[in-house]
């Protein structure tokens, strides 16, 4: 018999900008339910940031650490591993290796500096609040949603969203990493077998890149709709004095409800139910392209415009059929085991923009069967061995190795 299919959840409950967001520190996952354990602390941030980690990244700004700490305390559900059981400091072993390898050979160890000053993440723990249950959230009934919310809605760096029968609830977390082990806990509580269905995961990767003939010197931004549901939105900027205006924004929405259309739609920041412009686009525009489409797309004419303002956008949709696990098992093997001789025969033939989305693939296959860190090492040390007499380029040039160490 074919195994069930799960088929993602409609467009869910929009979550408004001013929703609250409940610090996650202060709950536990038990038996099914997400159970309020300490004080019912609502985080509302004192300076709102409309970017986050793997949400709106500018043009040009370095990104956020995808492992930055918020001030307040984490949680950790029971089910949790540890994040940093596997990989542990894996570029700072490698460069211990390096100053050993010099050491043997008669040389100076000279101090060694990861390149661009990268440090070890952190290996403290996240904390469990304690304290009497007086509240919880049932997780066990049917048709529970939990979705990332991107962190230009609520102003919340690293949040998702709980949908239940009885309503919606957010929740801020202090690190990305965090927030995707709390949502993976959370779908596995409401769903148990998840890895046994069939289902298509969806995601959209858009750059808000500019726009022009706006009304001058007007601060706007641009939403994001997916079927009318807002899902990001950019920062809020000025146009100039000839309706000039850049974003260079990149939005990474994954794990996505179906939906047909995107809509962008520019708004003022001091009224954003007020639309000045938009357009609609087929999703299907963006997932026919092989590679991400770039275009400017015309917008709906502003009143008393000489001309209709335009928008230029890069984008790509994907839509992944992800079959039962034990239909992996061949697969999952054979990268196990063989997975040095795979990366020798695929480094030189594949692109470099392809290396990143093998890297990541690769990483994360190898973390669900526990040799996610000697593969990283295995990696590392051939990549120390080929640039042995060129220190400046080791993890500095576009190979595998650097994109899964950088995973």
């Amino acid at each position: 018999s074919s195994p069930p299919v799960s088929t993602p959840a409609p467009i869910p409950l929009p979550l408004a900008p001013d929703a609250a967001v409940w610090d996650v520190s202060n709950f536990s996952l038990v038996d099914g339910h997400l159970v309020l354990v300490g004080c019912a602390e609502e985080v509302r941030p004192s300076s709102v940031q409309f970017w986050g980690s793997r949400g709106a990244e500018p043009l040009g700004a370095a990104p956020p650490e995808p492992e930055e700490r918020s001030p307040r305390g984490a949680a950790r559900s029971p089910e949790e591993p540890s994040s940093t059981s596997q990989f542990g400091n894996v570029k700072g072993l490698l460069w211990k290796r390096l100053r050993e390898r010099r050491g043997r050979g008669g040389l100076k160890a000279e101090t060694l500096t990861v390149p661009d000053g990268e440090r070890a993440p952190s290996r403290s723990g996240s904390r469990e609040s304690l304290g009497p249950s007086v509240a919880e959230l049932d997780l066990t009934g049917a048709n529970v949603i939990v979705r990332p919310v991107h962190g230009s809605i609520v102003g919340e760096k690293f949040c998702f969203q709980i949908i239940t029968g009885e309503g919606s609830r957010a929740f801020g977390c202090a690190s990305l990493a965090e927030r995707d082990r709390w949502i993976e806990n959370l779908r596995r509580t409401a769903q148990p077998n998840k890895d046994n269905c069939e289902r298509l995961e969806l995601a959209l990767s858009l750059w808000v890149y500019e726009a022009r003939d706006l009304p001058p010197r007007r601060r706007l931004r641009c939403h994001l709709h997916l079927d009318g549901t807002l899902f990001a939105r950019t920062t809020a900027k000025a146009a100039g004095p000839e309706g000039e205006l850049f974003w260079g924004e990149l939005f990474q929405l994954a794990a996505l409800p179906p939906a047909h259309a995107l809509t962008l739609a520019l708004c003022h920041d001091d009224h954003p139910g007020q639309t000045v412009a938009s357009v609609t686009i087929p999703l299907v525009e963006f997932a026919a392209a092989r590679q991400p489409l770039e275009r400017w797309y015309p917008l709906s004419s502003a009143a008393g415009a000489e001309r209709a303002p335009s928008v230029r956008v890069r984008g790509r949709y994907r839509e992944v059929r992800v079959l039962p696990i034990v239909r992996y098992k061949e697969l999952a093997e054979f990268i196990t085991f063989h997975y040095r001789e795979l990366c020798a025969r695929l480094e030189p033939a594949i692109a470099v923009r392809h290396k990143e989305e093998l890297a990541g693939a690769l990483v994360r296959v190898l973390q669900s069967t526990g040799k996610a860190k000697s593969f990283l090492v295995d990696l590392g040390v051939a990549e120390l061995d080929r640039f042995d007499d060129r220190e400046a380029l080791i993890f500095r040039e576009n190979t595998l190795a650097t994109k899964a160490i950088d995973e």
